[in-house]
């Protein structure tokens, strides 16, 4: 499971969440982080409500057992939501949202995440994490529409793509305690992963102002926080020393139980066509629906491969030699 996940995230182009967690995820069970042959298991159900206790294992296992679950659920009440504790970082947000639209239904999938990287409007310091929210609307014969955005102005694993190609971050993304903006991508990365210690942090959406809508960034987060991590019972944000439990959210919803005179599915095909069809300000680059690059990302990908960083393979040929195992990534031609 954790490997479908992982390879279908940079297929779609989320490279900052697919094989490049791989060094990370090898560090948190060193550390007993993450317990790698924790099973998750339904924990409580309740008419369309399920939560899941993820033991303490991967995060992809668990996400994936409660959106199953909430698709179940909604295929027979009309909505089904999955919440998850006792968990670990499960990959991108956007994966658990299309499994819900190829069940022909719509999903939402939201997480808080471990460690303080967001710093909340008008803070000194980070609290919240990247919090994302990830949605997606099924269109028969054709792929979803698809949103997948954290609520930072950059995910951190983003941060660290920045750092393996040795580049600055090119924005406004990051602030130290002072607020100054700061790009040292490496060192950015470093402080906020493994650091800890409060003197940097990552711009919610909308930068620090408040006539740029930064405080609405930071509300979004704290929702993501509230339904993600206080209905499974899962720990405050902030720097925690050891184990931090994080948690999930997801919500199924199936179209057709709301008796609509109109079909759902060929609404979303007529809204993304039109939005598709909208004049560009730029001819050589047509107006895209949301999760559009995504999708051609992934079919380019399918055909030509998965680009990778040289720092990135270089740790991942360390990491197969320090656990004894054979390097099979091949470079296409």
């Amino acid at each position: 499971m954790c490997t479908d996940v992982m390879y279908d995230t940079d297929l779609m182009g989320v490279d900052s969440h697919g094989i490049s967690m791989l060094p990370y995820y090898a560090s948190e069970i060193a550390k007993g982080h993450i317990d790698p042959t924790a099973e998750p298991e339904v924990a409580h159900s309740f008419g369309a409500v399920v939560r899941v206790d993820g033991k303490r294992g991967f995060g992809h296992t668990g996400a994936h057992l409660a959106m199953t679950s909430a698709i179940e659920a909604a295929e027979s009440f009309g909505v089904g939501i999955g919440v998850v504790g006792q968990t670990n970082h499960y990959g991108a947000a956007g994966y658990y949202a299309r499994m819900a639209a190829e069940a022909g239904l719509m999903g939402i999938s939201l997480c808080s995440t471990a460690n303080a990287l967001q710093v909340p409007h008008r803070a000194k310091g980070a609290l919240m994490g990247t919090n994302p929210i990830a949605f997606a609307a099924p269109v028969p014969g054709e792929e979803p529409v698809l949103v997948d955005m954290s609520t930072t102005t950059v995910p951190l694993n983003k941060v660290k793509l920045y750092g393996l190609r040795g580049e600055d971050l090119p924005e406004e993304w990051a602030v130290d305690g002072d607020g100054a903006p700061i790009h040292d991508a490496q060192e950015i990365y470093s402080r906020l992963e493994y650091g800890k210690d409060g003197g940097v942090g990552l711009l919610p959406l909308g930068g620090q102002g408040f006539f740029t809508g930064g405080h609405k960034g930071s509300a979004l987060a704290t929702m993501v926080q509230i339904l993600s991590a206080a209905l499974p019972g899962a720990g405050q944000p902030g720097n925690v020393d050891g184990y931090q439990d994080i948690g999930y959210f997801f919500l199924a919803i199936d179209p057709a139980a709301f008796g609509a005179p109109t079909d759902a599915g060929e609404y979303v095909r007529e809204l993304r066509d039109t939005i598709r069809g909208m004049e560009p300000l730029d001819a050589a680059e047509p107006v895209q629906a949301t999760g559009d690059r995504d999708f051609l990302t992934r079919a380019e990908r399918l055909e030509n491969g998965v680009p990778l960083a040289e720092a990135l393979v270089d740790q991942l040929r360390a990491l197969s030699t320090e656990l004894d195992s054979d390097f099979a990534l091949v470079e296409s031609v």
